[in-house]
């Protein structure tokens, strides 16, 4: 055992579980804290420009600041959207069966018709909600690689996986949450 993180060495957790669009919706949240500033500006570069061509085009100030409005109302929705489209397209993968291995082998994923491992060195970082846990690719990119639901494990479970992830990876976002 390590004093850091109190799981004993060679750990093993092992969740079963569908993934939902609050799933989603978590992950994506999640993401974007981890992405800053800077990832919210890049999220309005689009909605900025699109109001500025218009403005040129249509040389209304009007017409412009309702593409802009459009533009930030689908900014808003988007989450929502995404996370139900994700949802739909991978219901036919699941259920999931997802092995975290305190050594070497990493994280393994099952669903119904596909299994694929990811070694510890291509993740590259996680982040802790109060539903779950979201493993990243690395920086900048900041992929969504999986979602790891704390509702398909018990809180000794839950402490065991916080302990892995944190002898493995570096952790995006600041502490995790209360309980």
């Amino acid at each position: 055992m390590t004093e850091r993180s109190r799981v004993a060495a060679g750990a093993v957790v092992e969740l079963r579980y569908a993934l939902g669009k609050p799933d989603w919706s978590d992950t994506f949240r999640a993401r974007g804290r981890v992405r800053g500033v800077k990832g919210r500006l890049q999220g309005l570069l689009l909605p900025v420009l699109f109001a500025v061509m218009v403005w040129l085009l249509a040389e209304s100030a009007p017409a412009a600041g309702m593409a802009f409005l459009g533009s930030m109302l689908g900014l808003v929705v988007r989450t929502g959207v995404l996370a139900a489209r994700h949802a739909r397209m991978s219901a036919p993968l699941g259920p999931w069966t997802v092995t975290v291995a305190d050594s070497d082998d990493g994280v393994r994923f099952m669903g119904t018709d596909m299994e694929t491992h990811r070694g510890w060195r291509s993740l590259g970082g996680y982040v802790e909600t109060a539903a779950g846990f979201v493993l990243l690719t690395p920086r900048p990119y900041l992929l969504v690689v999986h979602y790891l639901p704390k509702r398909a494990m018990g809180r000794d479970d839950t402490d065991r996986l916080r302990g892995i992830l944190e002898r493995h990876l570096p952790r995006y976002g600041g502490r995790p949450p209360r309980h």
